[in-house]
């Protein structure tokens, strides 16, 4: 077990009333909604990085898989586990997720057609101009992801 039972700020003597049990729970659910929130919000600004990168790997012809940068990015998390008295093998498993989802939006860019490669001049300057290098790729996991940076 990582976690010790001093951590915990709850009380396990049986002494609370139901309804100030009750009224705790809901507290104390109403708390981790608040960081499953900053968690999903932080989930979705990797993706979103991991978007651009994979742009510039499309762009500068950047092999996809990085080997070595998987290593690190696991050793980070493995480390951060241990400092905190964490399961390493949870945080494995956490960025295995998270870096085969990222090789999948990755992939997507990087395999995607572009739009328009070359800006269009005719003359015409009404402020409208194309962007070269902009794709329309999205994924439904992504929604408010777009590729242009």
């Amino acid at each position: 077990m990582y976690f010790s039972v001093e951590q915990r700020n709850g009380d396990d003597s049986g002494e609370h009333s139901d309804a100030s049990a009750q009224h705790a729970l809901e507290s104390l659910r109403a708390e981790l909604d608040a960081v499953d929130a900053t968690l999903l919000e932080a989930v979705r600004q990797r993706l979103e990085v991991c978007l651009r990168i994979g742009e510039l790997k499309r762009r500068e012809h950047i092999a996809m898989m990085q080997p070595g940068r998987i290593h690190i990015v696991h050793e980070r998390a493995r480390q951060y586990a241990d400092r905190h008295s964490l399961s390493p093998e949870f945080f494995d498993s956490l960025y295995d997720l998270l870096i085969a989802e990222t090789c999948r939006l990755e992939d997507l860019v990087i395999n995607a057609e572009p739009v328009d490669e070359t800006p269009r001049h005719n003359g015409n300057h009404n402020g409208n101009h194309s962007h070269a290098g902009n794709h329309q790729v999205r994924h439904s996991s992504v929604p408010s992801a777009n590729l242009e940076s």
